[in-house]
């Protein structure tokens, strides 16, 4: 029997791609890009409505960001019985530079700053199904990075 509880589990889905080094902008690391668009804004935030694909602050490649997560929200409804309809909202919010605890701050795999990628979907019913990652990350910086080349 299909029940609004699956959501959590897409919400977490959705973030671990979404923060994975595979989500990428012409070849560079989402994040990393994410990151210089809101310092370029004057904030550590970046939001993202998966759903229509408006993000603040303003990013001209936001749909092209949001698009195949909500293709993937949109097959994940599926998948689990539930109806489209039962899905009102789909947000990605990140926040950048964020003090790490003592316990990932002895675990630093990279370079960067600890970033949080928060989603949250909104079911018909009004209640918020919430998941939450942290990860490392820097602002993009082209002069540092390795430019992701695909074939076609």
């Amino acid at each position: 029997m299909p029940t609004r509880k699956d959501l959590k589990g897409i919400c977490a889905g959705i973030a671990f791609s979404f923060s994975s080094r595979n989500n990428d902008v012409d070849g560079y690391w989402a994040m990393g890009i994410l990151y210089k668009v809101a310092s370029e804004a004057g904030t550590n935030k970046f939001k993202l409505n998966l759903m229509s694909g408006e993000s603040d602050p303003s990013f001209k490649y936001s749909w092209r960001v949001a698009s195949p997560f909500y293709e993937y929200l949109i097959q994940q409804i599926a998948k689990k019985g539930l109806e489209e309809f039962q899905v009102t909202d789909a947000i990605v919010e990140l926040e950048f530079g964020i003090q790490p605890t003592t316990r990932q701050e002895s675990y630093r795999p990279t370079l960067g700053e600890i970033f949080s990628c928060r989603v949250i979907i909104t079911d018909d019913l009004g209640k918020e199904h919430i998941f939450e990652k942290h990860s490392w990350c820097g602002q993009h910086d082209p002069q540092k990075e390795s430019k992701e080349y695909t074939a076609v």
